[in-house]
């Protein structure tokens, strides 16, 4: 009876923890209005939970070199590189004030993960670009470059998003998705569109370690694409891959007491690895055991964690409540 319940409980932990969405956005941050975060101070990457976002800045000239920035701007009506950090959905997605903005950005993830979702929009820069033309790209539509010279296009324009997931030694895994941000090659005018709002891209459960965004444009001249190479980013979903989990096939283990309030104690039958993973599937402590171990927890914040340990025997998943 005993074995049998203890099946059933690490079931139901399997069940909770690898089914945990995790949503990435950029509420957290600090930021002022129109303001926006660039990675001037020199920190590098930007951290958030499970999520590593690529940021180089040239602390020398001033300018981020690539990566993404952490956005409250609102601003869809500034023209120009000086206003490149804004939505051009003027704020965030589903009402929310703060977004990511890309420009030849990348996001790690801590662990491979099931992508499920995001969403994007274009930047201010990118979409009056392309609504009205500039300097050096032309404007969506007409059959004509930034210099007003026949470009071969006939205005069928497009401004394409490409995601494309690897794995840990950056090979491809799954498909490339990709989505228009601006698309002019309808033969009735009147659905040629730029995207202003935010649009939820699926990403069919893509199970990767890092997603790489790759913009291209019908607008190429002689040193490139002539749109400016942004967008914009909101609530990327994942989940933690459960591609790897094997039965629960430890017959012996003994984890007390719980709810704990300071102290959990383990006991197992052989040498076994033991994690101590948060509802959203971050390790949080790790230990090894050959008898009996103890692990503080009393630092930790409230709330329902998962003991998962793996020995000769196989893997279990427990749940546990730290008060």
């Amino acid at each position: 009876m005993k074995k049998v319940y203890f099946f059933a409980v690490a079931l139901f932990a399997t069940t909770s923890i690898f089914s945990q969405n995790d949503t990435l956005t950029f509420e957290s941050y600090d930021l002022g209005t129109n303001d926006y975060y660039n990675g001037a101070d020199g920190a590098g990457n930007i951290v958030i939970g499970n999520y590593t976002l690529s940021n180089n800045y040239n602390t020398t000239y001033g300018y981020m070199e690539s990566g993404f920035a952490i956005s409250k701007v609102q601003d869809i009506t500034t023209a120009g590189y000086t206003n490149q950090y804004a939505s051009y959905a003027n704020g965030g997605a589903n009402g929310s004030t703060k977004y990511a903005v890309s420009f030849s950005g990348e996001i790690t993830f801590s662990t491979p993960r099931k992508v499920k979702s995001l969403m994007a929009t274009n930047t201010t820069y990118a979409a009056l670009s392309m609504k009205d033309g500039d300097t050096y790209a032309k404007q969506f539509g007409s059959p004509n470059d930034a210099n007003g010279n026949p470009d071969g296009t006939n205005g069928n324009d497009w401004f394409k998003l490409q995601i494309i997931p690897l794995d840990e030694t950056d090979n491809l895994v799954g498909d490339t998705v990709e989505f228009y941000l601006a698309d002019f090659r309808f033969s009735n005018d009147a659905d040629d569109y730029i995207v202003n709002t935010w649009k939820k891209i699926e990403m069919n459960d893509i199970v990767a370690k890092k997603l790489t965004f790759k913009l291209s444009s019908s607008d190429v001249g002689t040193y490139g694409m002539n749109t400016p190479a942004y967008f914009a980013l909101d609530n990327l979903v994942t989940a933690p891959n459960d591609a790897s989990v094997q039965s629960n096939t430890i017959s012996s283990v003994s984890i007390y007491p719980n709810p704990a309030n300071s102290i959990l104690t383990i006991v197992t039958n052989e040498p076994t690895s033991i994690d101590l993973i948060n509802a959203v599937g971050q390790v949080v402590k790790s230990t090894s055991s050959n008898g009996k171990t103890t692990l503080t927890v009393s630092e930790l914040p409230t709330g329902v964690y998962y003991v998962s340990m793996s020995n000769n025997s196989g893997k279990s998943i427990q749940k546990v409540v730290i008060k």
